[in-house]
C-alpha cells in the first residue's frame, strides 16, 4: 500500500511507494492531503492560493494513481475539502477571483462518479470557508457581508444534520 504526506519544508505533497521510494505529486502550494476514513484514498487541493485555479485531486493509496476530482468551472474553484465517508467528500467551491469571494458553497461529491450536488446555495453575501463534522452534524462557518460595498462582515455559522445528506 502507498502512503501520502505533506512535506512542510518543501511545501509538497509526496506519494510514498511500498518500497520507500518518494514521488512528488504537487509542488505548487498544495493543501495537506486528507485520508479517507478507511485510509485507502486521500484528497488535496493544488494550488491552494488566493486567485489561483486549483484542482481537487483524489489519490488511490492502493494503486498510487492520482486523478482530478473537481476542476475549475466558470471561474469557480475548490477551496476546502473534508471526507463525509469513504465514498463522498464535502467541498467548498467558490468564485476564484477578487477579495470578496473568500469562500463559497458546500457540495457533496461522489468520488467514483464525480457527480457533485450543491448542499448550500448562498448568494455572494454569505461566504462559507470552513466546515467539520461532529456527532452526525455538519457544522460550517464563514462570513456574511452586511453592507452593499462588501466591506463590513459578521461571522456566519450554520449546521446540517448528516442524515439529510443521505438523499444525495
Amino acid at each position: 500500500m502507498f502512503d501520502i504526506r505533506y512535506n512542510s519544508k518543501s511545501e509538497e505533497v509526496e506519494l510514498i511507494f511500498p518500497n520507500g521510494k518518494v514521488d512528488i505529486l504537487a509542488s505548487e502550494s498544495p493543501s495537506e492531503p486528507i485520508k479517507s476514513p478507511n485510509k485507502t484514498k486521500a484528497v488535496y487541493i493544488s494550488p491552494l492560493e488566493w486567485e489561483a485555479w486549483g484542482n481537487l485531486y483524489l489519490v488511490d493509496l492502493n494503486s498510487g494513481v492520482q486523478e482530478e476530482l473537481v476542476v475549475p468551472e466558470n471561474h469557480y474553484i475548490p477551496k476546502n475539502v473534508i471526507w463525509y465517508d469513504d465514498e463522498y467528500i464535502l467541498v467548498i467551491i467558490g468564485y476564484g477571483v477578487g477579495t470578496v469571494a473568500v469562500g463559497g458553497n458546500i457540495f457533496i461529491v461522489n468520488i467514483n462518479s464525480k457527480e457533485k450536488v450543491a448542499i448550500t446555495n448562498y448568494d455572494e453575501n454569505i461566504q462559507i470557508s470552513d466546515m467539520h463534522i461532529d456527532d452526525e452534524i455538519l457544522y460550517y462557518q464563514g462570513i456574511k457581508y452586511t453592507d452593499e460595498r462588501y466591506t463590513e462582515t459578521e461571522i456566519y455559522k450554520n449546521q446540517i444534520e448528516l442524515e439529510s445528506l443521505k438523499a444525495y
